[in-house]
């Protein structure tokens, strides 16, 4: 049925509804049609007036009947009271031609009166972790209000590098009300959208801004360093490992046994180093070897979980979390430095923070890609190692691995496998369990020397409500560092013990 029928049919409702004083709802009913039959019929004919594809005889053809039925209904007094005694003029076909004037009961939808204009206080925003819910509704506004999606991600200013739509929703509908005591007709829009946030490319960016703000704004600090490395000929490195740190993680006395945030782990960290480094002062290396991860991050995810979505108690948010673990492993690697000789960096992931750490590692790449004192390993495998002479020295977290399988891996894994040959001593450094063991394995037949040392990490991580109620307390939380020589493996073994705070 083409728009003129529609009219014509309208027509016929309305006069049915003015015959027998009745509305046009119950009229279209007792036609066959739908009780908003009339109203949608309106609705058209206002749009294709304003559009330009209907003229102005029939869009008054239509006006004329349901402005009789309305002038019916405030006699019959079935408007609200306010408006019953409103008196409607009518005007002559001429003056609608000559557009000298304009009927109070045609709503002229492309002219509305003007209303607050589009802001961000009518939109809403909210974010619950990786969803997203933006919102715009409203009626009777200016002519660049929010029809669209697009339109919405933009007053809303949704970047779309971190967002993706998953679903949207856009609504109209007219409402005819009296303003002035003159009916007129009010388009009505909402405009919603679901949003699902690029997680990936979200903390890259977040990322890429700590790292310009660093650069900005970073001051090495000033360290109580009393003499570099003086190298006497002998081919020593000095491996530092400070594991599980846990950085973030948050702590009361009353219910751990003891207070642990932000601050007390960075003076941890920082201590442990410049104590290491100062008992390391008796000997001569050529270089040094840190490594780091082992769960320095505490969680790995915006809301705060590790990595297989078990919650932690937080200090801070994610992104001051992040911000303040790179600075203070700078702070770290540039105390390192003090001593005067090279520093090789390996980065090792965490079960609370797998994908955190990796992003820690591309971040110092970044950050020392100029600095010819400073290399930085952050390859994806879990286990990593590194070759210094005869000694072969392997680095895993150990919440994966079995204990007693790791001499084989290391004689077997893909990047070890041809070092193992070619090196006399073998040790592998674990984190996870936050107390300190050493088991040696001997191969059949073979001196001890041939086989693998296991070496399980303390950690100065503040003991959380999980490992209280466990009964995990009690280790000696330390930071710890190894001198090995070139030609006859390990020559001492450091500790930083944390001492009374």
């Amino acid at each position: 049925m083409n728009i003129k029928n529609q009219i014509e049919t309208a027509n016929e409702i309305i006069e049915y509804a003015i015959k027998n004083n009745t509305s046009v709802k119950a009229a279209s009913k007792l036609s066959g049609f739908a009780d908003t039959y009339v109203k949608n019929v309106k609705s058209k004919v206002i749009d294709g007036y304003n559009e330009g594809k209907i003229d102005i005889t029939t869009y008054k053809s239509f006006f004329d009947k349901y402005n009789t039925y309305q002038d019916k209904r405030i006699e019959n007094k079935l408007f609200p009271s306010d408006v019953v005694n409103v008196k409607l003029k009518t005007f002559k076909m001429e003056d609608f031609m000559e557009n000298k004037i304009f009927s109070p009961h045609i709503p002229l939808i492309s002219t509305p009166p003007p209303t607050t204009s589009t802001s961000n206080e009518q939109i809403k925003f909210d974010v619950n972790g990786n969803i997203g819910n933006v919102e715009w509704k409203g009626n009777n506004y200016s002519s660049d209000h929010i029809k669209t999606l697009e339109q919405l991600l933009e007053a809303a200013e949704v970047d779309t590098d971190v967002w993706t739509v998953k679903d949207y929703l856009v609504n109209k509908w007219d409402v005819t009300l009296m303003q002035d005591k003159q009916p007129r007709t009010i388009q009505n829009f909402q405009v919603k959208a679901r949003l699902e946030k690029l997680v990936e490319e979200f903390r890259f960016k977040q990322a890429g801004e700590i790292f310009i703000d660093m650069i900005k704004n970073y001051t090495p600090p000033v360290f109580n360093i009393k003499q570099r490395v003086i190298y006497s000929g002998e081919k020593n490195l000095l491996e530092v490992n400070i594991a599980d740190l846990h950085f973030g993680k948050l702590t009361h006395k009353d219910e751990t046994g003891e207070n642990y945030d932000i601050k007390i782990a960075s003076k941890r960290f920082l201590n442990a180093i410049e104590t290491l480094l100062h008992r390391a002062s008796g000997f001569s290396y050529e270089k040094i070897l840190f490594v780091i991860g082992n769960d320095f991050f505490n969680s790995d995810t915006l809301l705060n979980t590790t990595t297989a979505g078990t919650p932690q108690d937080e200090d801070l948010r994610w992104y001051k979390t992040f911000s303040r673990g790179i600075s203070l492993v700078v702070d770290g690697i540039e105390l390192l430095k003090a001593a005067g000789v090279p520093v090789d960096v390996m980065i090792i992931a965490g079960n609370h923070d797998y994908e955190r750490s990796y992003y820690m590692g591309e971040y110092l790449v970044a950050w020392y890609r100029n600095d010819d004192y400073v290399n930085i390993n952050n390859g994806a495998s879990p286990r990593k190692y590194y070759k210094y002479g005869q000694c072969l020295l392997g680095f895993t977290h150990g919440s994966e691995e079995k204990e007693g399988s790791l001499p084989m891996v290391m004689a077997n894994d893909v990047e070890s496998k041809a070092l193992w040959s070619e090196t006399k001593y073998h040790e592998f450094h674990v984190g996870h369990w936050h107390h300190r063991k050493t088991t040696n394995y001997k191969a059949t037949n073979l001196i001890e020397d041939q086989g693998v040392t296991i070496r399980i990490l303390g950690s100065l991580s503040g003991s959380d409500s999980w490992h209280n109620k466990k009964g995990f307390v009690g280790g000696i939380k330390c930071g710890e560092a190894f001198v090995w020589g070139s030609e006859c493996g390990l020559i001492a073994h450091l500790t930083a013990n944390l001492k009374e705070e």
